[in-house]
């Protein structure tokens, strides 16, 4: 489970990158375009919904790597197993943050499909809102394999 986790991650950070940097071009060609004189609207809509994307899939990409949130003073005074414990019940409060995110996002992405973008009428705004429900997916399904990954150091007694 935690192969497939790390090669989503991957995919996940790559996308990611991409699309900042889409959004690093679009500025670039906005604000040339105020330089040179001529209108580029479309770059407003493009920079604002690659930049949702590269937030969504870095989001999802931290909580593989557990740095979401963390009480680290509290952590540190515990025993390992105890840590352990704690970590599974953090892990367990953001499953019902993720699980929501994925609920949620769905029936939004759903809603929205059929709209439109105002400067770029060709494009979905679903399209936009298919990061909700990956992102969604993605953290519930690391937030699960970190709560698999507890169990077994638990049961092992090897808790880091």
């Amino acid at each position: 489970m935690d192969k497939i986790a790390k090669k989503i991650q991957h995919v996940e950070i790559v996308l990611g990158t991409l699309f900042i940097s889409i959004f690093f071009i679009t500025i670039l060609i906005q604000v040339a375009s105020r330089y040179l004189g001529f209108s580029a609207t479309w770059t407003g809509e493009v920079s604002t919904y690659s930049f949702t994307w590269a937030v969504f899939l870095g989001a999802g990409a931290m909580t593989y790597e557990n740095k979401h949130f963390a009480f680290e003073s509290l952590k540190d005074k515990l025993t390992p197993k105890k840590k352990e414990i704690v970590e599974m019940i953090i892990s367990l409060i953001v499953l019902s943050f993720t699980v929501s995110i994925l609920y949620f996002g769905v029936i939004i992405t759903q809603k929205f499909w059929n709209y439109r973008w105002i400067d770029l009428p060709m494009m979905k705004m679903g399209y936009t809102w298919l990061c909700l429900p990956i992102l969604g997916g993605t953290t519930t399904f690391y937030t699960l394999n970190r709560i698999v990954i507890a169990i077994k150091r638990i049961r092992k007694g090897v808790a880091q």
